[in-house]
């Protein structure tokens, strides 16, 4: 039997390494299957955040590439452009690799919107060693803080704060707040010298979430300490200092920014079709119009819903997985001579941790909050993880923290004036709206 081609898939994220996996199912032999990525494995992205509070060792979040199909040929690598029309690239060795069909999963970059500074003076939430410097940088902050005897100093030192309340944003501070109120217990700093704050120009947290529970996890998280300042974006970041938009200037070395992403920069160099957020403008059933045999999905793609209504598949986890199989199966389609079909669905749910005791989800149509969305969180995120090991190895961090660790809810150590609360939403139980607390400024 000749030789049916080859198919090529830039990156192991959740879309990428699904295809791969799907296609060696769905493919006869003769077709060679290559997968290239930078990382030798593929990072849970998800549970970032609990590396960087501390919870989840980083470790236990990484899908090694030896859990692929045999079949699918791994090859660790940068890429340095593509040409769409003979489908060649080339990395950044100089060596170039041919298909028949590219498959784009590059996945994203952090977009810091041309705020002055924000590149330059913001740590991000991306990748492993993200999540290991926030964590190094918080823990390390307060340590010196502890030994530091100058007040303006020592204010500088405690102050913390992240840009951006979307899900990653509000689970980035939930774990930054349990990790320096942790630390600062352990070297004997009180908890009221702690600023931690969130800031967001939208006009609540969680978009994408009901208000009822982004009003709770508003509210939860001031309770936990957290000054949330909504209707609030960043004008300015310094080394030593953050400057927001309505004047106050936060003296903070240590910003977070989580506001967005835009696609990999790669696809800025390509000359084909693109939409308004800079993803390949594909159709429905993932294709390049104009580009025969060339793919894209994820953060890579702008993919209109079949429903005629001219919105897009959101650049979640969740959707990309599910595009990695359903690319799949229409790359095996146009191999075998058959129709493609669109990408139809519709997400299942939404999850968000607010604290190490406390989360909101909005799964099937049911609004789940406190407790019982925490567990949820948990349970979902668990099974999701590729590879038996990392799954045992999650529980274990989990178990450990559980019972290694002695947990003090933060509301019943701040007194009770530093947070005050107004209603926000009549008759919406738990959806409360916290004052703002005033920023330390200079």
């Amino acid at each position: 039997m000749d030789k049916l081609g080859h198919v090529l898939i830039l990156g192991a994220g959740f879309g990428g390494r699904d295809a791969a996996a799907k296609l060696a199912r769905l493919l006869p032999r003769d077709v060679h299957i290559t997968l290239i990525d930078r990382n030798p494995y593929m990072l849970y992205t998800p549970m970032l955040t609990e590396v960087a509070g501390r919870s989840v060792s980083p470790q236990h979040i990484q899908a090694p590439t030896r859990s692929l199909p045999r079949r699918v040929h791994f090859v660790e690598a940068e890429i340095e452009t593509a040409d769409l029309q003979s489908k060649v690239v080339t990395l950044v060795d100089g060596s170039t690799v041919r298909a028949d069909h590219i498959l784009f999963a590059l996945g994203s970059t952090t977009n810091f919107r041309d705020v002055p500074g924000a590149e330059q003076h913001s740590l991000t939430m991306k990748t492993l060693d993200d999540a290991r410097r926030a964590r190094t940088l918080a823990q390390r902050r307060v340590r010196q803080a502890a030994l530091e005897k100058d007040a303006e100093m020592r204010r500088h030192l405690l102050t913390f704060t992240v840009a951006g309340g979307g899900y990653t944003g509000v689970e980035t501070i939930a774990a930054l707040n349990d990790l320096v109120r942790d630390t600062a217990a352990e070297v004997g700093i009180s908890p009221h010298e702690l600023q931690v704050g969130l800031v967001e120009p939208a006009k609540r947290l969680m978009a994408e979430m009901p208000e009822e529970l982004a009003s709770y996890a508003e509210h939860r998280l001031g309770v936990d300490g957290v000054q949330v300042q909504i209707g609030t974006g960043v004008e300015e970041v310094g080394p030593a200092f953050t400057t927001l938009n309505n004047g106050t200037r936060i003296p903070t070395g240590m910003l977070i920014w989580d506001t967005g992403i835009q696609p990999n920069p790669l696809l800025k160099s390509l000359d084909c079709p693109k939409g308004k957020k800079g993803g390949f403008e594909v159709d429905s059933a993932f294709q390049l119009q104009g580009y025969p045999g060339v793919w894209a999905i994820g953060d890579c793609a702008e993919i209109p819903k079949p429903d005629g209504s001219g919105s897009f598949y959101e650049p979640t986890a969740q959707n990309a997985t599910r595009q990695g199989q359903h690319v799949a199966m229409n790359i095996a389609r146009t191999i075998r001579g058959q129709n493609v079909q669109p990408f139809r669905y519709k997400q299942v749910g939404e999850l968000a941790l607010i604290s190490r005791r406390r989360g909101v989800a909005y799964v099937f149509g049911l609004k789940v909050s406190g407790v019982p969305a925490w567990l949820l969180w948990r349970a979902i995120y668990l099974v999701k993880m590729p590879g038996l090991g990392q799954r045992l190895g999650i529980l274990l961090d989990w178990l450990r923290l559980a019972f290694g660790r002695q947990y003090v809810p933060v509301s019943r150590r701040l007194p009770a004036a530093s947070v005050t609360f107004s209603s926000r939403h009549r008759g919406a139980p738990g959806a409360v709206h916290k004052e703002l607390v005033r920023v330390a400024t200079r």
